[in-house]
């Protein structure tokens, strides 16, 4: 056997590392002394080999064996030349390192380096240099074959791992020497392979992650791998992107100075804010963030969980990482103290969808509550992440505070939002992000299942299509103010606070057929730039006691996921005046009614309703409406204003229509001169000609037949003779 000296060169005792292969060859010379010293004690060239070794056994073998007491059969005894050798490379080594970081400190040793952040002792890396070996040449792969009694076995056991920690480890005769593979730092390092391989014969793994940080070069590519086979990542976000949750800032603090193995749960019901807020605050102290998903976690085996830990452990510690658990229902207490006690002396975040926190302190696990983000928080998000493009603006007249008013989205719907906007911008070559793309992508976020209670209404009407008084529009307006500022001047005034139900705004319409109702809810709509639903009022009653209430339960509590305008057409059908109970049928008719009441009143969108018969409402669901408007008919300046502008100006109509005359001869809808208007051009169309008098005056006899009426030539004066 060669000695330690011709081992370790006395020359470079006190001489500081120049690179990192250097400390590499040194550990890998420690290896070799120790095998060879276990192969030399396994009688390697000699007859009297000791059982067990080598790929022959003879009989002579197992005479000797067993020719011996078996108190005395102990075949893997101490060496204490060897266990001072091992000391003595060991101090070498240390006494290099210490005088690296003095002259050199900025040289990486990578063993060095995971030595003293995972704590590692003699044993543990002995244990990690071993599986090392076999992983960056090839000669230790036969070597461990011969040692092992199977060239084909060419990975470390557990066996031969003990066998080589004996050599150097005094113990008393008898004992059995077993590290404590269990504990964490050795464990964090070793992969114990294999459920269906019991006892010795148990193969052991270096995690990839720790191959990756001592041969980054060669196996880059293979922690890569491994990673996306683990259930946690590393989360990366722009370092860039500013810090939205301020008014939380004090209680994260508080949240992330708990002690070892404490759990705080950061609750919100989207886990793109609680990522957000933990990367923000990570980055603060310098920790990289390590989010990991339970549900995964919990679909592997209990060995690959092992492993799972394992690698987590040393990515917690070697990159000063802090560990966020995505979790979306209820957990179970051992499984987080299972996962949080790699974590070490920090604490553990845990970011939790379900609805009940009462089951979390039970747990004692702090809760923390993440609202989501106020209007003002809203309005950063929009125009930080709209701002994200060198090459694409936002356009002047594009109200940002709007949006964020009318569309209470939380961070990462803003984010993915924003996203998908400046995505179709540059599919369709558009330099300004405008309305139109901003509404398209928000169509996108606002898609609503509704289980056919409702469908949506195309907003193609604005304020210069409708014909309604001043006194009206105005009303109008106001409400559509009310709702576009509804939450910014509520916060700056505390309008909100003293508001004991939602925050939203109802409106109803009430005037004969044809005044032009629908097209005011969808003035609104394009106003606000909000989906339009029409609640499909036929399908909401049912004969079945509580169908109703639960139709329309599901009706608001889509609406809410989706800050969309609910129509309500024909709505007295829904809320008529309250009966006195003189049947059982009575009672639940009222109590339908009073449910739709508060719901209308809870829900924070905006909620129009239209009905031709304004008496048949209840007085106390009128006193709570928001605004009431009266949609009269038309008067002749108004009809003379429809006839002229409700026909597109791609329309060919001859110059010597007198629409003046229609409109103060005829006191009709708008409804029915949309209709006329339409009729006649379809009926021009059709002779491939321009829109004449003779087309309008068949149209409108057919809309009067309609309703009943009759056209005579008397009405029509001058132009009788185009009956």
């Amino acid at each position: 056997m060669y000695g330690y000296w011709e081992y370790f060169d006395k020359g470079r005792r006190e001489r500081p590392y120049t690179s990192a292969s250097e400390e590499l060859d040194d550990y890998l010379r420690l290896l070799d002394m120790m095998l060879e010293d276990y192969l030399e004690h396994k009688g390697l060239g000699k007859e009297d080999k000791l059982f067990s070794r080598g790929l022959i056994i003879t009989e002579s073998e197992l005479e000797s064996y067993f020719a011996e007491p078996p108190y005395f059969r102990n075949k893997d005894t101490w060496n204490p030349v060897m266990a001072g050798a091992v000391g003595a490379a060991f101090d070498y080594i240390s006494g290099r390192v210490s005088v690296t970081k003095n002259e050199n400190a900025e040289l990486r040793l990578p063993i060095e380096y995971l030595k003293e952040s995972l704590k590692l002792d003699r044993t543990e890396l002995i244990a990690m240099i071993l599986l090392l070996a076999v992983n960056i040449d090839r000669r230790y792969e036969r070597i461990i074959g011969f040692l092992q009694d199977d060239v084909r076995d060419r990975s470390p056991t557990l066996g031969l791992l003990y066998a080589l920690l004996g050599r150097i480890t005094e113990r008393n005769l008898g004992d059995v020497f077993i590290p404590q593979i269990s504990d964490r730092p050795l464990f964090a390092c070793l992969f114990l392979k294999g459920e269906q391989e019991l006892g010795l014969s148990r193969h052991l793994v270096l995690d990839p992650y720790i191959l990756s940080l001592i041969l980054p070069q060669e196996y880059t590519s293979l922690e890569d791998k491994i990673s996306d086979e683990q259930p946690f990542i590393c989360y990366e976000e722009d370092r860039a992107i500013p810090f939205f949750f301020e008014e939380h800032e004090q209680e994260l603090e508080n949240a992330f100075l708990l002690g070892e193995g404490e759990i705080c749960c950061l609750k919100n019901h989207e886990f793109e804010t609680i990522e957000h807020i933990a990367f923000n605050i990570c980055g603060r102290k310098g920790e990289r963030l390590y989010v990991f998903d339970i549900k995964r976690f919990l679909s592997f085996s209990t060995e690959r969980r092992k492993e799972c830990l394992a690698s987590l452990y040393l990515r917690l510690r070697l990159e000063n990482g802090r560990l966020c658990i995505l979790c979306k229902e209820k957990p179970e207490i051992n499984i987080l103290k299972q996962i949080a006690s790699v974590c070490g002396e920090k604490s553990v975040i845990l970011s939790y969808e379900g609805d009940s926190s009462v089951e979390l302190m039970d747990m004692h696990i702090q809760v923390l509550n993440i609202e989501d983000p106020t209007v003002k928080t809203r309005i950063a998000i929009w125009q930080y992440f709209l701002s994200q493009s060198d090459d694409i603006c936002i356009a002047d007249d594009l109200e940002i505070a709007d949006i964020a008013d009318c569309y209470v989205l939380s961070y990462g719907e803003i984010k993915n939002t924003c996203s998908n906007i400046i995505k179709n911008a540059k599919i369709f070559h558009k330099k300004v992000i405008d309305r139109e793309l901003v509404m398209s992508s928000l169509d996108q976020t606002n898609y609503l299942n509704f289980a056919n209670l409702a469908t949506p209404v195309r907003t193609v009407y604005t304020w210069d299509d409708i014909m309604i008084s001043n006194d009206e529009r105005e009303l109008v307006r106001s409400a559509c103010d009310r709702y576009r500022l509804r939450n910014r001047i509520g916060d700056r005034w505390g309008l909100k606070k003293k508001n004991a139900y939602g925050n939203g705004v109802s409106l109803l319409l009430y005037g004969p057929p044809g005044t032009g109702k629908t097209m005011v809810a969808q003035v609104i709509a394009h106003e606000l730039s909000l989906p339009l639903y029409r609640v499909d009022v036929s399908q909401i009653f049912s004969k079945f006691i509580g169908e109703t209430e639960k139709n329309l339960g599901t009706i608001f509590d889509s609406a809410s996921k989706g800050n969309v305008i609910l129509f309500f057409d024909e709505a007295d059908a829904l809320f008529s005046r309250r009966t006195e109970v003189s049947h059982s049928n009575d009672k639940y008719s009222n109590s339908e009614t009073a449910y739709l009441l508060q719901k209308i009143e809870e829900y924070d969108g905006m909620s129009i309703l239209a009905t031709n018969c304004y008496s048949n409402f209840d007085e106390a669901f009128v006193r709570r409406i928001t605004y009431i408007v009266h949609m009269g008919w038309p008067d002749a300046e108004q009809r003379y204003e429809l006839w002229t502008k409700i026909l597109p100006k791609e329309t060919e109509i001859e110059d010597d229509i007198d629409f003046a005359f229609f409109a103060q001869q005829f006191e009709l809808s708008g409804s029915s001169i949309k209709a006329i208007l339409y009729n006649a051009a379809y009926m021009a169309g059709a002779e491939d000609v321009a829109v004449s008098i003779r087309h309008i005056i068949r149209a409108m006899k057919y809309e009067l037949k309609k309703a009943g009426n009759q056209l005579d030539s008397a009405q029509l004066g001058p132009y009788g003779r185009y009956l």
